[in-house]
């Protein structure tokens, strides 16, 4: 049913979406994973190169670097015009480290991480771009047009445009000996040869695969088909399914865990060799859409506008499980009874 009034927040809103927010709302917690507030979503991010910072990429057409010890922000790389969807990091080769991020607005821009200035703007696409990565001193980047482009960031022009995605390019990632490999919403994953344009299709989704990681001879996939995969690359198949309530955004594989985010906003800590759960951490009120480790601790970004830490071991790892399949207890109002025994004297009331 559709609801329109005059409140701003609920104007043409379904009573779904309305009952959603109401859920939302009533989860919000910051502190659970020792929040860091941010001023808008999260839509991505990575670590510096020395580890000591992740930088991210925001809603609010910003890119932002918070420093990890001090938990603020100490850098704000301003001058998109839309969103910003994807980034990067990128030292040369005098060691000087650069930023590249890409956004809505269908370009890439390259920062300098010292003097916060934006040193060019790669345009190109057609539409927005979805994924960006670093190799041998080339953009690799990914967009909804469909196609993945090789720009040189020493004369900044196009190497190569590689077609053969029949739906948005969400994600890419290149292995150690240089091949690349893209996930599309197509339910495609491809194989690049980069030098010919040439691809091999490797399916094993229902629906669209959302994020890819490469280690060593294995790859692990995220699928709005509610699973992660691992595929052995030796043979170009599946040989571990990871099953989820809702669609998985995000893997990443950590010494012996791998770790995915999904859309119904629990991260979720799995053992690589057997693949059961370990771990359920609810403590984020919208999808989480990032996620980095730094030692033995992860990071997680949301949708929430924040940025979440959470311990690796085993104890800590315990503990979050617990909490998150636990029942909550009720919350007591201020006359000492639950809301649901409040609800439930209301209708009492109602009937007399």
């Amino acid at each position: 049913m559709a609801n329109i009034g005059t409140d701003a927040s609920h104007f043409f809103q379904s009573d779904a979406s309305i009952e959603e927010q109401k859920r939302r709302a009533a989860k919000v917690n910051y502190d659970l994973g020792d929040a860091i507030k941010c001023p808008s979503k999260v839509l991505a991010m990575t670590l510096n190169m020395g580890k000591s910072a992740l930088y991210l990429a925001e809603a609010g057409h910003v890119a932002r670097r918070i420093n990890l010890q001090t938990r603020m922000a100490e850098a704000v790389f301003k001058g998109h015009t839309g969103p910003v969807t994807c980034i990067a990091t990128w030292v040369d080769a005098n060691g000087r480290e650069y930023l590249f991020t890409g956004s809505w607005d269908k370009t890439i821009r390259q920062w300098d991480v010292e003097t916060l200035e934006c040193v060019y703007v790669y345009a190109g696409h057609a539409d927005f771009v979805k994924h960006i990565l670093i190799h041998n001193s080339a953009i690799y980047s990914a967009s909804s047009d469909c196609t993945i482009r090789l720009t040189s960031i020493s004369t900044h022009e196009t190497i190569r445009i590689l077609k053969g995605h029949t739906r948005p390019v969400e994600c890419l990632a290149m292995s150690d000996n240089g091949t690349l490999y893209s996930a599309g919403s197509d339910r495609v994953i491809r194989r690049w040869n980069t030098q010919t344009g040439e691809s091999q299709e490797l399916i094993g989704h229902e629906t669209s695969v959302i994020y890819i990681q490469l280690h060593e001879d294995e790859m692990w996939s995220a699928s709005a088909d509610k699973t992660a995969k691992r595929w052995d690359l030796t043979q170009n198949s599946v040989d571990t399914t990871l099953d989820h309530p809702d669609y998985v955004k995000y893997v990443l594989r950590a010494g012996g865990y791998v770790i995915t985010a999904c859309r119904d906003e629990r991260i979720r800590v799995w053992d690589v060799g057997t693949g059961h759960l370990i771990a359920n951490i609810d403590g984020h009120f919208d999808e989480v859409t990032s996620l980095q480790v730094v030692g033995s601790t992860l990071y997680s970004g949301s949708l929430d506008a924040t940025i979440r830490s959470w311990k690796l071991t085993t104890q800590a790892l315990k503990e979050y499980h617990v909490r998150a399949t636990q029942p909550q207890k009720a919350k007591a109002t201020s006359h000492g009874m639950t809301a649901e025994e409040e609800a439930e004297l209301a209708e009492l009331l109602d009937d007399v």
